[in-house]
C-alpha cells in the first residue's frame, strides 16, 4: 500500500501530504521570503550573483562532462560527448569571466523563464482548483508571466538590475504561497 491511500479524492490526498510536510514547505517559503527580499534590496548584485552561479554550474557541468568522455571506453559517440563538454564549460567560464554580456543573455533566458513558469504555474492552479487558496497559485502564475513581460519590454538598457529585482519579486511572491499554503493545512 502506498503512504497515501489512492481511493480519495485528488484535493484529500494533496492536502494530507500538504499537512505531512508543512514544516518543510514553512521553512521553504521563509527561505524564498528571505532569498526575495534580500534580491530586491540589491538588484545589481542579484543580477550579477545569478549570473555566476549559472556560470560556476555550466563550467562544472562541462569539466565533468569532459573528465567523463575521456574515461569512455569506446569511440562511439565519443566526439560529440566531448564537444557537448567542451561547449558546456566554454559557455560557464564566459559567463564568468564577462558578466555584463552575461547578464544581458541570462535577462533574455530569465524572461523565458519566467513566461513558461508562469503558464506552468496557472495550469497548475486550474488543476487545484477545489483545493483552498489555488488563486495564491493562480496569481503567482500572473505575476511570473507579467515579470517575463517586463524584463523584455526593458531589455537591454535595464538588464542589469532587472533580473535581480524580478527574481527577488519572483521568489518573494512564490516564498508568501508556500507560508501561505503551509498555514493553511495546520
Amino acid at each position: 500500500m502506498s503512504r497515501y491511500d489512492t481511493s480519495i479524492d485528488p484535493a484529500a490526498r494533496f492536502t494530507r501530504e500538504l499537512r505531512d510536510n508543512r514544516i518543510w514547505l514553512l521553512a521553504f517559503g521563509i527561505l524564498l521570503v528571505l532569498l526575495g527580499g534580500t534580491a530586491v534590496l540589491f538588484p545589481v548584485l542579484a543580477s550579477y550573483a545569478t549570473n555566476l552561479t549559472v556560470g560556476f554550474i555550466l563550467a562544472a557541468s562541462g569539466a565533468v562532462d569532459l573528465a567523463r568522455s575521456a574515461r569512455m571506453r569506446t569511440r562511439k559517440g565519443l566526439l560529440l560527448s566531448v564537444l557537448n563538454g567542451a561547449l558546456t564549460l566554454i559557455i560557464g567560464v564566459l559567463l564568468i569571466l564577462f558578466p555584463l554580456p552575461g547578464v544581458l543573455t541570462l535577462a533574455l533566458i530569465v524572461s523565458a523563464f519566467f513566461l513558461i513558469g508562469g503558464v506552468l504555474r496557472i495550469l497548475l492552479a486550474l488543476q487545484l482548483r477545489p483545493f483552498d487558496h489555488w488563486g495564491w497559485l493562480l496569481a503567482s502564475g500572473i505575476l511570473a508571466m507579467l515579470l517575463g513581460l517586463l524584463i523584455l519590454l526593458q531589455w537591454p538598457t535595464q538588464a542589469t538590475w532587472v533580473i535581480g529585482v524580478l527574481v527577488g519579486i519572483d521568489l518573494l511572491f512564490a516564498g508568501f504561497t508556500s507560508v501561505v499554503l503551509a498555514l493553511s493545512v495546520r
